[in-house]
């Protein structure tokens, strides 16, 4: 309903400004025959109602469509986030690891972000102008019918023939709304790559073909954009012509005092059709995008986003990890990231028994958060396997917990803790807070944490991720680094209650600390992307 109401002030705003035009006109026309001033005064009286209207309803139109799009966006992120943190859809995710959650959590932000300009720009306009445009050819089709004809011609083309072939050629050739997009992603991914893999690909000499596969990228997603933009920008131009041909041929078509008169509106009414045809042509990419988002949130909470129901996202995710012990297995794993000279890993064997803890050790870019991926399913496996997950059961329902690439989101404890999933009491987020050796945090679960955890201290950053790890942890609890920050003693501490809490699960964990080996029944040392040998705990 905050939608119809929005549409219905913006078709008031434009029935004001057609108003104002036409009524200025006829009084500017009778004007110059130079009647009695009495003659004018209703004409005065409404050109001034019509101007204050026009101002007022804009602005209230305004408010309430971006309150209503808002609106939409609040429900629809909260809906796509919770769905996205439970699902972990593959499909949403990029093939690399430092990409993978930065990558899918953008392009759910771009999406999400898409369906705005669906609201704004494509379904109110496109309202707006087909009550505004059936009025005015009514209105001025009564005036004189010839005029009224070619009003409605003009429209047509302005506002759905220009529109269709805009949308058309989006849709179609090499600067295709859906080649851009993928090569906006390709460029998202290369640029998350070097943002987070740039020590790793220097590490490895990668980093020159990595920039250069980055500028390349770079340099085809702006040429793509620039002819996209060069239809859009023709189309458009074109679109804004119409309406002024539109005018000259009614002036030219009707005689006497009225020929100004329906000309102008004419051409007020042409200005409404005219942003159709831009819009148009995004309609490819958006449409995608809303695709994406109701695959990722389903059709029945799209249908109700905006509804008001902020309840609604209660009804979301509930927990998804298992809960019997799993043996997993690693067979010849090889993992090889985009630009790498040399595998991240290599001919890997490793067995996790149930209630194993094991961990990893060994010097930095050696491979052993890629280990980490590995065995949760977040990167793919170039060569071996990973066995040991349950038929029907996806890989991050068995493994998961810290991982290096891990986001601390500007949102409370407790959203951090839950990640929108729903089923969690308080006396369990405390219980894991305690754990992670955070319980200066269990009666502040409401409290906002900060951009990135910027409000918490490194240490309390990371046993915040630590304790989010806890509250629902897989049969194989992966932990990359989850008491780095803290001093040696309460490191210590920490990893003690850490071990308690994970109880009969596998635990594996990448430390470089020494003092933390003697707790694990196995060390494993990665060098260079390969097990240099496990040695007994």
């Amino acid at each position: 309903m905050r939608l119809v109401f929005a549409g219905l002030l913006a078709v008031l705003t434009e029935v004001a400004g057609v108003g104002l035009v036409g009524t200025a006109a006829w009084m500017i026309v009778r004007a110059a025959e130079q009647p009695p001033l009495a003659a004018l005064a209703v004409a005065i009286a409404a050109v001034r109602a019509f101007a204050l209207l026009k101002g007022g309803i804009r602005y209230a139109e305004r408010l309430a469509s971006h309150d209503v799009v808002l609106r939409v966006l609040a429900d629809l992120r909260a809906r796509a986030f919770a769905a996205l943190a439970a699902r972990r859809d593959p499909a949403w995710q990029s093939s690399s690891q430092s990409a993978s959650h930065a990558d899918a959590l953008s392009r759910v932000v771009s999406d999400v972000d898409a369906v705005q300009d669906l609201l704004l720009r494509a379904v109110l306009p496109a309202g707006v102008a087909g009550v505004v445009g059936v009025a005015a050819v009514a209105g001025v089709g009564a005036a004189d019918l010839r005029a009224g004809a070619l009003l409605a011609a003009g429209l047509l083309v302005a506002g759905v023939a220009l529109p269709l072939l805009g949308n058309a050629l989006a849709r179609t050739g090499p600067a295709s709304a859906a080649a851009i997009a993928r090569t906006r992603g390709e460029v998202t991914e290369s640029t998350v790559d070097l943002v987070h893999g740039a020590a790793e690909l220097t590490a490895f000499g990668a980093m020159p073909a990595a920039l250069a596969e980055a500028s390349a990228r770079g340099r085809r997603l702006a040429r793509l954009e620039a002819r996209a933009a060069a239809v859009t920008g023709l189309v458009t131009g074109v679109a804004a012509v119409v309406p002024a041909a539109t005018a000259v041929g009614i002036a030219a078509l009707v005689h006497g005092p009225a020929a100004p008169v329906l000309a102008l509106v004419a051409l007020t009414v042409g200005e409404v059709v005219t942003p159709l045809a831009a819009a148009a042509a995004r309609q490819s990419e958006v449409r995608g995008a809303v695709e994406r988002v109701r695959a990722l949130v389903g059709d029945r909470d799209v249908a109700r986003v905006g509804d008001g129901d902020r309840d609604g996202v209660a009804d979301g995710p509930r927990r998804r990890a298992l809960r019997e012990p799993v043996n997993v297995r690693l067979r010849g794993v090889t993992v090889r990231y985009p630009h790498g000279v040399r595998a991240a890993l290599e001919g890997v064997d490793l067995d996790l028994p149930a209630g194993r803890r094991v961990a990893v050790v060994g010097s930095s870019g050696a491979g052993k958060s890629t280990l980490l991926d590995a065995i949760a399913g977040r990167v793919p496996v170039d060569g071996g396997r990973v066995d040991g997950v349950p038929a029907g059961a996806e890989p991050w329902q068995v493994a998961g917990g810290v991982f290096a690439d891990a986001h601390v989101f500007h949102a409370t404890v407790r959203d951090n803790l839950t990640l929108g999933r729903d089923g969690f009491g308080d006396p369990e987020l405390r219980c894991a807070l305690e754990s992670a050796g955070l319980p200066e945090y269990g009666d502040r679960l409401d409290e906002l944490v900060g951009e990135d955890g910027g409000r918490l201290s490194g240490g309390q950053r990371q046993r915040l991720l630590l304790a989010r790890a806890l509250v629902d942890a897989p049969p194989v609890l992966l932990l990359d680094e989850p008491t780095e920050g803290l001093d040696p003693a309460a490191a210590d501490a920490v990893l003690a209650t850490a071990l308690r809490a994970a109880g009969e699960r596998t635990v594996v964990v990448v430390t470089h600390r020494q003092a933390d080996l003697a707790r694990f029944d196995e060390v494993v040392t990665v060098e260079g992307g390969r097990l240099a040998g496990p040695v007994a705990g």
